[in-house]
């Protein structure tokens, strides 16, 4: 069979290397460089080869056995636990008996907080004459009492707090019921209207001992009455209350 040559286009046989008119190599960039294609060929099979076996790993890999767990063995503590909220501190209290300033209970102020009806009293000693009362009282509600170191205290139907313990002054319905208050703690100072029940009785006091020296004003009334308070000062309301 006859073919053309690729350069001069002259008829020669098929298959022959070089055209015996101009002498052109008629074999193709391949054919020629056979070094070069041995070279691609190995390229393109590991190329083949590296493709196929990608495929087959990510069809056949299977997820890792799981390692087996001795019974012995320590366990990670996965477990939550809700934070401890800090405690609380408590308040010192001191129920119905009788105290011994500096031994029993410290100086101090301190309120009274009553059950129902309660009474309180202070004393010099413990002889219990009446020459050693210094102060006492029936009251409802509340009181406050200042006591000094070797002074007694007995309180019956209360507790006692130290002043800065005490619970906060409640009215009720706009109105601070019967007790005793400190002016500049749940009362502001400035003047007032308070009301009898029945027969009231107001008393204004420089502090808390309770003693006649104390009492800057007092007064049993019927009805309404204006009174004015400063702070610092203290309040007894006894069969009346004060519109807030």
């Amino acid at each position: 069979m006859m073919v053309n040559c690729k350069a001069c286009d002259k008829e020669i046989a098929k298959g022959v290397k070089k055209c015996v008119h101009c002498g052109k190599d008629q074999r193709n960039f391949l054919g020629r460089h056979k070094i070069i294609t041995g070279i691609l060929a190995i390229i393109v099979l590991i190329i083949i080869v590296s493709a196929a076996s990608g495929g087959d790993k990510s069809k056949t890999a299977s997820a890792p056995a799981p390692t087996p767990i001795s019974s012995n063995a320590t366990q990670p503590n996965t477990s939550t636990s809700t934070p401890t909220p800090p405690a609380t501190p408590s308040v010192k209290t001191y129920s119905a008996g009788m105290y011994k300033i500096g031994t029993d209970m410290p100086a101090g102020e301190y309120v009274l907080i009553a059950d129902d009806t309660a009474y309180f009293q202070t004393t010099r000693d413990s002889t219990g004459s009446l020459d050693s009362i210094i102060a006492n009282d029936n009251f409802v509600n509340q009181s406050i009492i200042t006591v000094k170191d070797g002074q007694y205290l007995t309180i019956r139907g209360c507790k006692a707090y130290a002043f800065k313990d005490s619970p906060q002054v409640q009215p009720v319905d706009g109105f601070l019921p019967e007790g005793m208050y400190k002016v500049g703690f749940g009362l502001s100072p400035g003047e007032y209207k308070v009301s009898a029940d029945a027969d009231g009785y107001a008393e204004v006091s420089s502090d808390s001992s309770h003693s006649l020296d104390s009492i800057v004003s007092n007064d049993n009334f019927q009805g309404d009455k204006y009174i004015t308070v400063k702070a610092g000062q203290y309040l007894k309301l006894n069969r009346a209350k004060l519109k807030l």
